[in-house]
């Protein structure tokens, strides 16, 4: 199942690293704003959960060198390719469900309208497949996010294991 998630990146991210990143993965997409100094990789990844997706994704950004921040849920403006790839079935099914009561495109375009996946999501848990609820997808996101946060004071911390402790009383 495609799975969409962002990775916020920690520090720079320079052109010869991104080339790292693109030849290790082609799911990937780099963002940079420079008069930020922000940048993340967004990354449509086929993965069993998104857990699997998100953790080979900090790996994918560990092999390149770089540091990771976060993990952020991606852009909630989707296709109807994206809608598919999300609830595993053909692009031609969920065409047909785009008429009788399927939500109106946020933004309406002949060849490629635009929807809302939060209203997407819903419609699909009321009509047709589940798909992960945005709740687990937040806590995924948080869990990963608080993980690289220990990880990166790991290195600052006199003892580590008693700390790692406290995750499995």
């Amino acid at each position: 199942m495609l799975r969409q998630f962002r990775l916020t990146v920690a520090g720079p991210l320079d052109e010869e690293r991104a080339d790292v990143l693109f030849d290790r993965a082609g799911d990937l997409c780099v963002e940079v704003v420079p008069a930020d100094g922000l940048a993340w990789v967004a990354f449509d990844r086929d993965a069993p959960t998104l857990v699997d997706a998100v953790v080979s994704g900090v790996r994918d950004l560990d092999a390149a060198g770089l540091g990771v921040a976060a993990a952020v849920a991606d852009d909630p403006l989707v296709t109807l390719e994206v809608i598919a790839a999300r609830a595993g079935r053909p692009v031609e099914v969920v065409r047909g469900w785009a008429g009788g009561g399927f939500p109106a495109p946020v933004r309406d375009h002949p060849r490629r309208p635009v929807y809302h996946w939060p209203d997407v999501s819903a419609w699909l848990d009321r009509h047709r497949a589940p798909v992960p609820a945005a709740g687990d997808t937040a806590v995924t996101l948080e869990a990963v996010t608080l993980a690289l946060r220990l990880r990166a004071l790991a290195p600052r911390l006199e003892r580590m294991p008693p700390i790692r402790s406290l995750l499995y009383p």
